[in-house]
């Protein structure tokens, strides 16, 4: 995929997630206990706002740690090797490694002639000028 169309992709799909989620905030039904009464969980500090809030952004983050590597292992054909808090880590491109590593020796090996080549200009110089201070 182009890189455009890649980016585009994203925007929709995170847009989608983040309608989902709100939907699903604002449909479900807040926790009751056997008698009927609302019991909201103690992280939502007695609001049902704040619950709701809490589920859009379970909902939210729960599809993003989901959808993030299944996106990457169908579009690029990469999963992750771990997943953190700092966000997905994937391993690097072998084969783009090896092509650059790859132009870096035939690079060297260039310079590492012209070198060479400078050096047995530089070794006849020296020796011509040696030979010139014997004469005088």
């Amino acid at each position: 995929m182009s890189g455009q169309i890649e980016r585009t992709l994203i925007r929709i799909l995170m847009s989608a997630t983040l309608c989902a989620a709100l939907m699903i905030a604002v449909l479900i039904p807040l926790p009751e206990d056997a008698g009927g009464n609302t019991t909201l969980p103690t992280t939502a500090l007695g609001q049902a706002g704040l619950y709701r809030l809490e589920v859009a952004l379970l909902a939210f983050y729960g599809v993003l740690l989901l959808a993030t590597p299944s996106f990457l292992g169908l579009a690029r054909g990469r999963l992750p090797t771990e997943i953190s808090v700092r966000g997905a880590k994937f391993e690097e491109k072998a084969d783009q490694s090896a092509q650059m590593t790859e132009a870096r020796i035939k690079e060297l090996k260039v310079r590492t002639n012209d070198l060479a080549d400078e050096l047995a200009v530089a070794t006849i110089e020296i020796d011509r000028l040696k030979k010139g201070d014997d004469n005088t």
